[in-house]
């Protein structure tokens, strides 16, 4: 045996009952799992860990992120605690003399949310000038859908201050909404595959400290559609170098069909690939986020009654996109906040299916958000599953009422989906939102935000037991994967992906701390 770990509480996650006190790791994968009785099999190469009564579980697999994109932010300019246009001024102007960053260069941010303002207005090009009128400033918002670009940026690249409609997306004084974000960063210095490696690594480097072992990532158009192949050779070659300390199920964002398609023609086949990185089902973008009224809804919004949001697609275009990779035995992942998106992301599933069944695919929808009973008995008919991010609601709780009024009822129903059977995965979206799965735990099960509000729970009959949260960052996630047989539970012949916490987690979710995380029965976080 290479491994040996004992005297504490190893959850299988094949029930709730199925708790044991040691298990043994050899070559990678699960040996043997049971009780004290498992100390025989050591010998004097085997390393032996004390757990002293610790909890382990399946190492956690982050349905939905974006592994390179975290791993940019963590060397950017952080906004997220920004309470005001004044503190994203400052902030930026500090970072700006501590980095001693020269005139004419990039300088990149992101996590500003006006809706964490005092006045509560969003960032635009003329609070930017503030800061400079040298520099070319691109501040993402905190979901990612939304930026501000400074003046000087705008008047060398010729963008209007004036409202200036594209496909899918718009912009105005500075403030670039959904598909126009690729107007600036188009303009973007071009990372070299040096730095792409290095920003894989520090993310991943980065989610090994909070027990993720595996991340379903969405990576190829962080930058812009000209870096797909060298996103994708970076990953492969990580992988060949025995460099990348997390599995890496790459979830491939094209933005068109013609993409897609040259994509195919290059080889690009969903499930194909290593232990380590595989390429995993085509990604959707079809609407927006609810924070920048750009979800697509039914409604207008209550808070904006002009405004339903934006979509990315229309229906043809989406029908044809996802038939496509269907009869090519590619799944999509839709991106849909809005329940308008996702009618549309069904009906587009629903085509496929008609034109050439096969349930096999495992089609998703990505955050799956404001969804009627309707659509979610719609869903499991179609055999469509849900990647959701519980630490969505730390945020959304605050402000869902607001924005869409009484539909917000519908908003996370998560309760629900489990008793109608439907697949849901659970994930992070990093770096729009935390990474770490204790805290996204701690939303699903308690309906409430970091700070404990809402008091009552928001939608308090829609939380999920510690148990069910914890198989939903497992075992779940591992069926997203196509790897249920391999991962998302500690049973013989499985890959050895481990977390070991501190504190127990089904007593106080938040005290919990990762003390351990093994990938394939290594070491590579110890706090």
């Amino acid at each position: 045996m290479d491994l040996i770990l004992h005297n504490g509480r190893i959850f299988s996650m094949r029930h709730e009952s199925d708790v044991f006190s040691a298990i043994a790791i050899k070559d990678g994968r699960i040996h043997t799992i049971g009780h004290e009785e498992v100390i025989d099999l050591k010998t004097d190469k085997t390393q032996v860990i004390d757990l002293e009564g610790r909890d382990v579980f399946p190492g956690f697999n982050d349905s939905h992120i974006h592994l390179l994109g975290l791993g940019a932010s963590l060397s950017q300019v952080d906004l997220s605690g920004a309470k005001s246009k004044a503190d994203v001024v400052k902030i930026t102007k500090e970072y700006l003399e501590t980095h001693q960053i020269k005139k004419n260069d990039w300088v990149v941010g992101r996590g500003w949310n006006q809706d964490n303002f005092d006045i509560k207005e969003i960032v635009t090009a003329d609070d930017l000038d503030q800061i400079s009128q040298g520099h070319y400033l691109f501040l993402r918002r905190a979901c990612g859908h939304v930026a501000t670009c400074n003046s000087h940026l705008l008047e060398t690249f010729g963008f209007s201050k004036d409202k200036t409609l594209i496909d899918g997306g718009e912009y105005e004084n500075g403030v670039f909404k959904e598909n126009a974000l690729e107007l600036v960063t188009g303009k973007m210095p071009i990372p070299t595959k040096d730095d792409l490696k290095l920003w894989i690594k520090t993310g991943a480097h980065y989610l090994n400290s909070l027990g993720i072992t595996s991340v379903q990532s969405d990576d190829l158009c962080v930058f812009s559609e000209s870096l797909i192949p060298d996103v994708l050779e970076s990953l492969i070659e990580l992988d060949v170098e025995n460099e990348l300390s997390v599995r890496v199920y790459e979830q491939s964002l094209f933005r068109n069909i013609d993409i897609l398609k040259h994509q195919v023609e290059s080889g690009y086949k969903q499930n194909k690939g290593s232990n380590f990185f595989k390429f995993g089902p085509l990604k959707i973008l079809g609407d927006g986020s609810l924070g920048g009224r750009t979800a697509w809804l039914n409604k207008p919004y209550a808070d904006a009654p002009d405004e339903t949001g934006i979509h990315m697609y229309e229906q043809d275009e989406l029908n044809e996109y996802v038939y496509f990779a269907h009869k090519n035995k590619i799944a999509s992942a839709i991106h849909c906040i809005g329940d308008k998106m996702l009618d549309s992301a069904l009906e587009a599933i629903e085509y496929a299916q008609e034109k050439k069944p096969n349930h096999q695919l495992r089609h998703g929808i990505v955050h799956c958000q404001i969804t009627s009973k309707d659509q979610l008995q719609r869903m499991k008919a179609l055999n469509v599953m849900a990647y959701v991010q519980p630490i969505f609601l730390d945020y959304d709780a605050h402000i869902v009422y607001d924005r869409v009024g009484k539909l917000a009822d519908t908003s996370y129903n998560w309760k629900t989906m489990i008793d109608l059977g439907l697949r849901m995965s659970f994930g992070s979206d990093a770096p729009v939102d935390s990474a770490d799965p204790i805290k996204g735990i701690h939303c699903a099960v308690t309906r409430k935000g970091l700070d404990g509000t809402p008091q009552a729970g928001y939608l308090k009959d829609q939380a999920i037991s510690v148990y069910d949260a914890i198989y939903n960052y497992t075992a779940e996630s591992a069926y997203a994967s196509f790897e249920e047989n391999k991962k998302g539970m500690l049973l013989p012949g499985f890959l050895a992906d481990l977390v070991i916490l501190d504190g127990n987690i089904f007593e106080n979710i938040l005290k919990s701390k990762v003390h351990m995380t093994i990938l394939g029965g290594q070491i590579k976080y110890k706090a």
